[in-house]
């Protein structure tokens, strides 16, 4: 069986490993897919993963493990919605999407409501199989008994208290019990862990951090597994969020503010005050003791720790018995919505016959906020090289991590002769030489596997349009609208002119063509970053053009800057981007000064000397 681990957020990973486990065991071959903000933080490096749809459609999954709430449709594969939590309260755990073949329930409350449900829309099946997450519970359940005895030894204290709110605006008590923990802190001297949702309002991570900052027993956790916290625990703090649930599967004690939860088994206040008092008496007395059974026969019954083992075989079993889906049928406006959130379908896919390969060529100096994420896009190349210019910001060490990389290091003279050398260190005859700050998506990606191992007779090189991104935003106009480059073409057939230092030339022996999808091009960071570009690039070409027999005059430094901007703010519609395309338009005229002034300094230096 094929199966994707299919995550959006990053609570996913902790609920998806015990699968993954199992997969290995039996020697299924399986792909995580993540989002690129993913990137960093994904904790199974060594495992095979994907942040591209496009890779997932050429897995040809069987079977998909969703704890969330979306999924591609088109997408080959059983998609089972395993679920994110156990809060069976909040509004949308019970919705019917219609993305699901296969709902595998955690215990009999969440098992009768679903089936209730099946038999109203009939399109999808209900299994009860326990829920993988807390697996952990049986198996390791003191896995950190160590590292909690340290940490109590550390403080000088006998608890470990954890607050873990929701992040929903309307339900989370973060901004109403920011004193009621300082003064817990101060009061009981207990080690306060604090643990965010992945979504909750940075307004209040920083509130908590200043907090955690200033006073050292609270402690802000950003590790994306909360599982470890709710184990060292010795009681909760929380609203209306679904770790409420796992952590009374440990059989401890929570305390809640304001829960919208319609059956309450655990303390639960209706005002934001006296939470020193509320978990001094529940540590002491524990007066929802009883409470707990409930919630621990109805939600999650499973003491074995073979949740994951049972979704496995049942998928097995579900897909042994009636096939595997190649896409799940929806409404025109779902599909519309999984569009939006995923990206179209991709119909005519490369077939996977490799007649050809590709080299990955990169150039790179202090790109350590892209490297990771580039690398992830062009993984599909055969070969990946990179030309480091002795990057002082981690990009090195960065790069090392990549096992499938050849790093290269070497000083920098200009772009031309950085991106020669380069070229010539490429075993295979195709090239995809791309800049750290550029992404191929996934249509785009397509078009190159198609290109590259398809017959164009003639057609050496390939021109990409790219489309400016204005940091989250794309720059529609403003000159960039035109904007092409070659990322794509046969080293034998192109070399790279020496008279041009920047913005290089590629000089093509044969036809070129131009793609039909466009590359991502994420140049503006920030304005600082910009303007520094901008300026690097017009000193760069005044060094190219410091052979030219004229001496810049107030034309130079005047009118062609001027000029420059009322070319792209005026006759390339600079105007209809906004307060972007002034900002765009003016630091393009701004490289073109600097251009003429590094000139003039160029040229009396070598006067005078």
């Amino acid at each position: 069986m094929k199966a994707i681990l299919f995550c959006q957020n990053g609570y996913a990973f902790g609920i998806l490993a015990p699968i993954r486990d199992i997969l290995s065991t039996i020697d299924h071959e399986y792909l995580w897919y993540f989002p690129e903000k993913l990137l960093t933080v994904f904790p199974n490096e060594k495992d095979p993963f994907t942040t591209s749809i496009l890779d997932l459609q050429l897995f040809a999954s069987d079977a998909i493990f969703v704890p969330g709430n979306e999924v591609p449709y088109y997408l080959r594969g059983l998609k089972i919605q395993i679920f994110h939590g156990l809060a069976g309260e909040k509004k949308g755990h019970f919705r019917i999407r219609h993305y699901f073949d296969l709902y595998l329930t955690q215990g009999p409350y969440f098992t009768e409501k679903f089936i209730a449900l099946r038999k109203k829309y009939k399109n999808f099946d209900v299994f009860e199989t326990g829920w993988p997450k807390l697996d952990i519970f049986s198996k390791n359940k003191h896995i950190f008994k160590e590292d909690k005895e340290a940490l109590l030894k550390e403080y000088d204290t006998d608890k470990i208290v954890l607050y873990a709110p929701t992040f929903s605006p309307s339900l989370t008590s973060a901004p109403h019990l920011l004193k009621e923990i300082e003064n817990l802190a101060l009061t009981t001297e207990f080690l306060i862990f604090i643990k965010f949702h992945d979504l909750m309002s940075e307004k209040w991570v920083q509130a908590f951090s200043k907090l955690s900052n200033r006073i050292p027993n609270i402690q802000l956790k950003k590790e994306k597994n909360i599982i470890k916290f709710l184990l060292q625990a010795d009681i909760l703090i929380s609203d209306t969020s679904s770790v409420i649930y796992e952590f009374i599967l440990l059989n401890k004690p929570v305390i809640s503010y304001k829960t919208i939860t319609p059956n309450i088994y655990w303390d639960n206040s209706k005002s934001y005050t006296k939470l020193t008092e509320k978990v001094l008496d529940n540590i002491k007395n524990d007066p929802y003791a009883k409470g707990r059974d409930y919630i621990n026969k109805r939600f999650h019954p499973y003491k074995d720790g073979k949740s994951a083992q049972r979704m496995v075989e049942t998928v097995e079993n579900y897909i042994s018995k009636n096939g595997v889906p190649h896409k799940r049928k929806l409404s025109l406006a779902r599909m519309l919505k999984i569009n939006s959130i995923f990206g179209t379908p991709i119909e005519n896919l490369w077939d996977g016959n490799k007649r050809r390969k590709i080299t990955a060529l990169l150039i790179t100096y202090n790109e350590i906020n892209n490297i990771d994420s580039v690398l992830e896009n062009i993984k599909f190349a055969d070969e990946i090289i990179i030309v480091d210019s002795l990057s002082t910001d981690g990009t090195i060490a960065k790069i090392k991590e990549h096992s499938n990389v050849t790093l290269i290091e070497r000083p920098f003279k200009n772009y031309t002769d950085q991106k020669s050398f380069a070229l010539e260190q490429a075993s295979h005859d195709w090239i995809l030489f791309m800049d750290a700050d550029e992404r191929l998506t996934d249509p785009l990606k397509n078009e190159i596997l198609k290109t590259v191992n398809s017959d164009n007779p003639g057609i050496e090189a390939y021109y990409f349009y790219r489309t400016f991104m204005f940091q989250n935003s794309v720059l529609r106009f403003s000159g960039w609208q035109s904007d092409k480059n070659y990322r794509l073409f046969r080293k034998s057939k192109v070399n790279f002119t020496p008279e041009r230092i920047v913005h290089e030339t590629l000089i093509v022996d044969g036809e070129s063509d131009v793609l039909k999808n466009k590359l991502i091009h994420y140049s503006y960071k920030d304005y600082k970053d910009y303007k520094g570009k901008m300026i690097k690039y017009g000193q760069m070409k005044a060094r190219e053009e410091f052979q030219k027999d004229y001496s810049p005059n107030q034309y130079h430094f005047i009118l062609k800057p001027l000029y420059k901007f009322l070319n792209h703010y005026i006759l390339r519609l600079g105007v209809l981007d906004g307060k972007k395309g002034v900002v765009i338009c003016y630091l393009n005229a701004l490289g073109v000064y600097s251009r003429y002034k590094e000139l003039k300094r160029l040229r009396n230096t070598d006067l005078q000397g």
